[in-house]
């Protein structure tokens, strides 16, 4: 217990003592950003993405989260040796400031697609908003990096200092932020970002309906996204199968799949109904044929990676369940 407590005193020490280093170097690097840093940081996110995964050599999450980096041969190595030399290098990455600057300013252009809307709600200055948008992509640069030291981990005891450095970090975050746009500010941010898988699904259909005869208004999106919302949130699969990426298909059997896709069947029925009162009938239609068209591409795609254990296969999202297993 002593020596629990003496660790997470240190991480937390470290915590704050970072919070205070990413504001320093961010004003600093700002005024001498260089063109030549800012291609070593592309080209090192290029490289870490191909190491953690990318559509086509691996697949991401439903939330767009890589998965762990994939073997593959290389003369003179073993996998394994190849493997952690390329995780070594990449890290590396992470701990050069002015790189590691780049990449936060790169991660800001994704946080501006993803929360654009969001930020129209805020009634921030131009300097208070430009602190929100680094401190946000400073938390995905910070998701990024824990993940690929936790690939690296080698025991279960450094992946839980990993995980509680994580923690550690991305609650200082929230603080900043909390500090910075208020308390109930924060709150809706947080509602937004979880919504945003859902936004995602509302977003692919309104595309797919932008010319027709039947557009999705800004209300509808709101409302679907909300009726998205409540029924993934309580819905429970026995099994959920929709984060499932590569060698951890082996695990997975064909019934575990014959009764994912048939709950997801019935998942898809329930947002249909609690979608009824935003939607036309044509719209309705439109969005129940997308619904069946990904479950049964989905479908093939697990199939294909249960038959084929090693391929990696194309991997697929899906709509998530919010209870646990049962």
């Amino acid at each position: 217990m002593k020596t629990s407590t003496i660790t997470l005193s240190v991480l937390l020490v470290g915590a704050v003592a970072y919070a205070g280093f990413l504001q320093i170097e961010l004003n600093k690097l700002k005024e001498k950003s260089a063109i030549g840093s800012e291609d070593v940081a592309a080209s090192l996110e290029n490289q870490v993405l191909d190491t953690a995964g990318t559509p086509a050599s691996r697949a991401l999450g439903p939330d767009g989260e890589a998965g762990p980096p994939p073997d593959s041969p290389e003369d003179g190595m073993s996998r394994e040796e190849r493997r952690r030399a390329r995780m070594e290098q990449m890290l590396t990455a992470f701990e050069d400031p002015q790189i590691r600057m780049d990449m936060i300013e790169r991660q800001m252009n994704r946080v501006d697609e993803r929360y654009a809307a969001f930020f129209k709600t805020l009634d921030l200055s131009p300097e208070a908003l430009e602190t929100l948008r680094t401190l946000m992509a400073e938390s995905g640069v910070v998701d990024w990096e824990m993940r690929m030291r936790g690939f690296s981990a080698e025991t279960e005891e450094d992946r839980d200092r990993i995980s509680m450095e994580r923690d550690l970090q991305k609650d200082v975050l929230a603080d900043e932020i909390a500090a910075l746009i208020g308390e109930e500010s924060a709150a809706a941010l947080a509602e937004y970002t979880a919504s945003l898988p859902y936004r995602n699904e509302v977003d692919a259909l309104a595309s797919s309906l932008s010319f027709t005869e039947s557009p999705l208004s800004s209300e509808q999106s709101e409302a679907l996204v909300s009726s998205i919302a409540s029924v993934s949130q309580d819905y429970e699969y026995t099994k959920d199968l929709s984060s499932i990426r590569g060698r951890e298909a082996s695990e997975i059997t064909a019934s575990d799949i014959s009764t994912y896709f048939s709950e997801r069947a019935e998942r898809d029925a329930q947002v249909l109904e609690a979608a009824a009162d935003s939607l036309s009938d044509e719209q309705l239609a439109a969005f129940a044929e997308r619904q069946l068209a990904e479950r049964e591409r989905d479908q093939r795609q697990m199939e294909f990676m249960v038959q084929n254990p090693g391929s990696g296969g194309p991997g697929f999202g899906g709509p998530r369940g919010g209870g646990p297993p049962r």
